[in-house]
């Protein structure tokens, strides 16, 4: 394919110029002539002719035609031509892509048990969407294998999500009896709080109660009798105590941003998260911006900026207080969600030359009550 350009040349008489043009044979395909300049398009092979024999004018190429402009263009504008086609093939790919699976079911056990079942046959998260009869051949094959467990199963498409709707089977135990059992204490501690649903209370606010101690009884009783039988249920609270003794060095490191940037992607699929290229500092501080959300499917851009450790030295009462933070923490992994650190106070502080030693008493409101199961006798039950 022929090469098609335009050439331009400074001219102060365009006829002269046309004429000596024409004398060499060259096909002329358009003449442009602005500001004392004329513009050929012409086949790039009679460039060279153009040079060679007038060479008291002085010829550029100032423009392509046709498959090569573009070309050119595309060459100029490179990093956007990548990035629409990185972008052409991303789209491509998400939209081909199951970027969120809902199982549809309140039993957690099922849940997993469908999930388990789909990662097998290759449906998961970022997999390539299966065409319908290949779904409906796996719904089958998941109800054939699991007759006691699963009634119903349908698998819906919806853009990017793939819904998995079940229905349980549900075999009715005829022969389960509803349980007794006592709120226990779990711990020695003073009661602080009760909060209850069903049972008989044992205990008062500010009683001293230890461990195994019954603290709501699943028996009710009236007159000194037996009236009713339950699974007592609630929440008894206690002030426990602990004790946390921590060392902490009076020389620590601290970490000094330096100024420089670099930059990163990172992709992220259920809270998952991976960089694309490999970390350039040592030590950094890094922030993260969103950048694309499809659902479960999240791309950031990370900026990294460099740190320099530096050694520093705690005072005395700076040494003090993050190790009375450190003895906290270390209690606070202990406790559960209904727990909470109520007070606090130093017994011990041992300072030398490197480190402080000290021992912290914890104060806390914790959930002590736990269930125990009664076994009672027949004759008890016909009451």
């Amino acid at each position: 394919m022929n090469k098609i350009i335009w050439a331009r040349s400074k001219c102060s008489d365009y006829y002269r110029f046309i004429s000596k043009v024409q004398y060499l044979n060259i096909k002329i395909l358009e003449i442009k002539y602005e500001n004392k300049y004329i513009y050929l398009k012409i086949d790039e092979k009679y460039l060279d002719k153009l040079n060679k024999y007038l060479v008291s004018y002085k010829f550029k190429v100032v423009g392509n035609t046709g498959i090569y402009e573009v070309l050119n263009k595309i060459k100029k504008n490179y990093i956007f031509v990548i990035c629409l086609i990185i972008g052409i093939i991303l789209f491509w790919i998400l939209t081909h892509l199951v970027v969120k699976i809902n199982i549809v079911h309140e039993n957690k056990d099922i849940r997993e048990l469908i999930s388990d079942e789909l990662d097998e046959y290759g449906i998961k998260v970022l997999s390539f969407k299966k065409s319908y009869n290949e779904l409906d051949k796996i719904r089958e094959e998941i109800l054939d294998k699991y007759p006691d467990k699963l009634d119903w199963m349908e698998f819906d498409l919806d853009g990017l999500v793939l819904n998995v709707r079940i229905e349980e089977r549900i075999i009715t135990d005829t022969t389960k009896e509803d349980k007794v059992c006592d709120l226990v204490a779990k711990k020695s501690g003073v009661i602080n709080d009760i909060l209850i649903s069903d049972g008989e209370i044992k205990v008062n606010i500010n009683d001293y109660v230890r461990e195994g101690d019954t603290l709501v009884s699943g028996i009710i009783t009236y007159n000194e009798e037996d009236k009713r039988y339950t699974c007592a249920s609630g929440k008894v609270f206690a002030t426990t105590w602990y004790t946390a003794s921590v060392s902490i060095p009076l020389e620590h490191k601290e970490y000094k941003e330096t100024g420089k940037k670099k930059y990163n992607l990172i992709w992220e699929v259920n809270d998952n998260k991976k960089r694309i290229l490999r970390d350039r500092f040592n030590s950094y501080n890094s922030t993260l911006k969103n950048i694309l959300h499809i659902f479960d499917f999240n791309l950031y851009v990370e900026t990294q900026k460099e740190t320099e450790e530096i050694i520093k030295t705690y005072t005395e009462e700076e040494a003090l207080n993050v190790g009375i933070n450190k003895a906290i923490s270390s209690i606070e992994i202990t406790l559960g969600e209904f727990d909470e650190i109520i007070d606090k106070k130093v017994l011990k502080k041992t300072l030398n030359n490197s480190k402080m030693d000290i021992e912290v008493f914890i104060i806390v409101k914790e959930l002590i009550s736990t269930e125990k199961e009664i076994i009672l006798e027949e004759n008890e039950e016909g009451n």
